[in-house]
């Protein structure tokens, strides 16, 4: 699992537990090498100043003018400066992480006192990211940088920030997305729309998801904490196998998102499968047993291995009848399994018809028949099999393993009595 947050925090951790957090901020920083702590001493020459009474703040005076203002933290690291104009005008914050370096620049409008333009800097001082502001204080323009100060994007609003990071993160892997946080489910909602191999939940805490009546059928999972949700919810919705009562209780919440996190379709990307006979016999007069070499092609994330599933499939050609039977994988080695099992021909027997046979695979989000390819023909029994009035035998067709019905002699025979009567 991996923890994705929104918050610009220089000092957040970069793991929780045995889960990694990835930050956006950090995202687009990019990797820094390890930082010699810088201390900021409390004297400077020049200066003169007063601190606030048993608060670690100080604000700064130079031949007579408040220039500046400082605030360090219980520790004694140094976290912001506020410098002031003639008119003592706040125009400029600085920002300064645990190491001692500054990660945040802002420039402020005079009148408002609210911060006009944002740049967000890596310790050797370039920046990343800024963000320009309206007098309302909403963001009008997010202008991102790589390492060498060429634009990366220009983005108009916070959602389109965090739309953009999601994006870039969806492009590297696949992620299971469960989220409480309500600001953040409509951008999660339009993802899960253009991609279509994300799963998306809503685990609702102490936030409520508005709505859920018309949100339920954009969601593979809504968790809700109390019976009394989970029935309100039922009976606006109706029954939906969506839709979960889950404590908040914390061994019980990671259960089930274990438990989810196995239903979760990861996107592999296998192109098609290829099934080759090994074996055929017949066991009993109907009952055939095969044995093929399975190889895929394409690939397969980690997280993907082992979700596979495999079976055989009858199908009478004529009737459509279809019936599957579990096969055994006896070995595996990479995209390359051997595979057996025994199908029941008798079960689909129902119309004079040639009986198809198939190996079918699913893994997570990929679905394969395919029919079983004959490369020596001296593996296929020839004797021809009788019962309940058919005669069964085992043929090749372009080059691929069919089951030949014809009626018996005491088939024909019934036949012409009742067509008699």
């Amino acid at each position: 699992m991996e923890i994705v947050t929104f918050n610009h925090e220089p000092n957040g951790p970069s793991s929780f537990k045995d889960a990694a957090v990835i930050n956006m901020y950090s995202y687009f920083k990019g990797y820094e090498p390890q930082k010699d702590k810088i201390k900021h001493p409390i004297e400077q020459e020049g200066l003169t100043y007063i601190q606030e009474p048993n608060k670690p703040i100080y604000r700064y005076y130079h031949n007579g003018r408040y220039i500046k203002y400082q605030r360090f933290t219980a520790s004694g690291e140094l976290a912001v400066i506020d410098y002031f104009n003639e008119n003592r005008q706040r125009f400029k914050r600085e920002e300064y992480d645990s190491s001692g370096y500054v990660h945040s620049l802002m420039y402020m409008n005079l009148e408002t006192n609210k911060p006009k333009q944002h740049l967000y800097l890596r310790a050797d001082g370039t920046c990343y990211m800024t963000k320009w502001y309206k007098n309302d204080e909403t963001t009008e323009k997010i202008v991102i940088f790589d390492e060498k100060e060429n634009i990366v994007n220009v983005l108009y609003s916070e959602n389109e920030l965090s739309y953009y990071f999601l994006s870039r993160l969806i492009n590297k892997t696949e992620y299971l997305f469960l989220t409480s946080e309500f600001e953040i489910y409509k951008t999660l909602k339009s993802l899960s729309v253009k991609c279509s191999s994300m799963y998306l939940g809503f685990i609702e805490t102490n936030e409520l998801l508005d709505n859920p009546e018309k949100e339920i059928g954009h969601l593979d999972a809504f968790v809700v904490p109390s019976l009394k949700r989970y029935h309100d919810t039922i009976e606006k919705t109706g029954p939906r196998t969506n839709i979960y009562y889950v404590s908040e209780e914390p061994f019980t919440r990671k259960r089930f998102v274990d438990k989810l996190i196995d239903q979760v379709t990861f996107n592999n990307h296998l192109k098609n499968m290829d099934v080759e006979l090994l074996t055929a016999e017949w066991q009993s007069k109907s009952d055939l047993y095969l044995s093929a070499k399975v190889e895929f092609k394409g690939d397969v994330p980690t997280h993907s291995v082992g979700r596979h599933k495999m079976y055989w499939k009858l199908k009478n050609k004529k009737s459509g009848t279809e019936i599957t039977y579990n096969a055994k994988v006896s070995s595996e080695e990479e995209l390359m399994f051997t595979v057996s099992g025994t199908l029941y021909v008798h079960s689909v027997l129902d119309q004079l018809s040639m009986i198809e046979l198939y190996l079918c695979s699913e893994w997570d989000n990929s679905f394969f028949a395919s029919s079983v390819r004959v490369t020596d023909p001296k593996e296929i029994p020839s004797s021809e099999q009788s019962i309940l009035g058919w005669q069964i035998t085992l043929a090749v067709e372009n080059n691929y393993l069919h089951v030949h019905t014809a009626e018996g002699l005491r088939r024909k025979l019934m036949k012409r009595l009742f067509a008699k009567k």
